[in-house]
């Protein structure tokens, strides 16, 4: 199984969010072993709130050699696109780290450190459909790499 880790700034609260969230690591379960870590959001002056957030993710990402951060004006994919850059990385060896950000998104300096940027959609989503969402577009991914059915 693929080791891939999700980094989020916050928690889900919505009980919803929390139980799709259970649904598509366990249906992820047969491809990937997912590892789930909240970090708390900074607090205070937004930028300030950036750059410790950013300090903390420095030393989490480390160990990583292909960190993504989802942003709005990250590099947008269709399904089998997703799935052609994950079989890329996985072909590679690479250890993947998918990183959402805090409600102020990622400090500048991260931003320009990290190569590869994912957005979602152009649309604006709430960080927890935003975490759901990532999940069963890996889901989805994987099931593609696959030959299932799923992704249809």
């Amino acid at each position: 199984m693929y080791p891939i880790s999700l980094i989020a700034f916050g928690r889900l609260r919505l009980e919803p969010c929390r139980g799709l969230e259970r649904h598509y690591l366990d249906m992820l379960r047969p491809y990937a072993r997912m590892e789930v870590t909240e970090l708390t959001e900074g607090k205070g002056d937004p930028a300030r709130q950036l750059k410790e957030e950013a300090e903390r993710l420095r030393s989490r990402l480390k160990a990583v050699t292909c960190p993504v951060l989802l942003t709005p004006e990250g590099k947008l994919r269709d399904s089998e696109a997703l799935a052609r850059w994950l079989g890329e990385r996985m072909d590679r060896g690479a250890s993947l780290a998918f990183v959402l950000g805090s409600s102020h998104g990622f400090d500048p300096a991260l931003k320009a450190e990290v190569k590869e940027q994912l957005s979602l959609s152009p649309m604006t989503f709430p960080h927890e459909l935003s975490r759901v969402m990532l999940l069963e577009q890996l889901y989805r991914a994987f099931t593609i790499l696959r030959g299932k059915d799923y992704h249809k």
